[in-house]
């Protein structure tokens, strides 16, 4: 018998084949909720207890800027889930994928993935994660209404509560970042245009530590390593 009760990984993707990084979605049988994500850029791992209390760890990128590397983890409370009835729910997670900062897969990824359709040019993906009181058909009525999220997986937790994960597409405002090596490695270019013709290798996540009553918020983009 499998610990998780859901266990699936996902991804967004343009159609000409750019991608994210690969994430991985689980519930245990004990109600905890984990996410992470792993490539040559590093671990990162988010972890949001049954208990309410949450926990980060990220590790690896040897090589890469300061700034890039080994963030230190840390330790936060989540919303509290709202009412049954109330039609709310808690945000625990956003992430945001930028179209124009996705990247060319370096090879095939036999992984069994759900590929979620990129914005398009100009745009973004937002993939959030929620934690609810109503159960999957309240849940589906509420999206009904809103039109504008698609419903990707919900899972029923021990605790009553149900994960909600949805996404969408929005504009984005596209902003190139080089992050310094002050010399000691290379700095690391985040640019839409792709000049190199790289294909963007590196992925990285960028975000601030949540406080307590705070969802994490994460922006996934694709970048280059550059010496001149």
């Amino acid at each position: 018998m499998s610990n998780f009760l859901l266990d699936f990984s996902f991804g967004v993707k343009r159609s000409d084949g750019y991608v994210s990084d690969v994430w991985r979605a689980t519930t245990t049988r004990l109600g905890d909720f984990h996410l992470g994500t792993s490539s040559i850029a590093g671990v990162e791992e988010y972890s949001f207890n049954k208990s309410g209390m949450c926990r980060s760890a990220q590790s690896g990128a040897e090589g890469a800027p300061p700034a890039l590397r080994d963030r230190a983890g840390f330790r936060w409370r989540r919303a509290a889930t709202p009412p049954r009835g109330s039609g709310r729910a808690a945000r625990a997670a956003w992430i945001a994928f930028p179209t124009d900062y996705l990247s060319k897969p370096a090879a095939e990824d036999d992984r069994e993935t759900l590929w979620i359709d990129a914005a398009p040019a100009s745009g973004a993906t937002y993939v959030e994660f929620a934690f609810a009181a109503e159960p999957e058909q309240g849940i589906r009525g509420v999206l009904d209404v809103m039109q504008d999220r698609t419903l990707v997986r919900c899972a029923a937790l021990p605790s009553g509560e149900t994960l909600v994960i949805f996404c969408y597409h929005a504009d984005w405002e596209n902003a190139d970042l080089r992050i310094s090596g002050h010399g000691d490695v290379a700095d690391v270019l985040f640019s839409a245009a792709d000049p190199l013709a790289s294909g963007r290798p590196l992925r990285h996540r960028f975000g601030p530590a949540p406080n307590d009553g705070e969802a994490v918020v994460l922006l996934e983009m694709g970048g280059v390593a550059v010496t001149n």
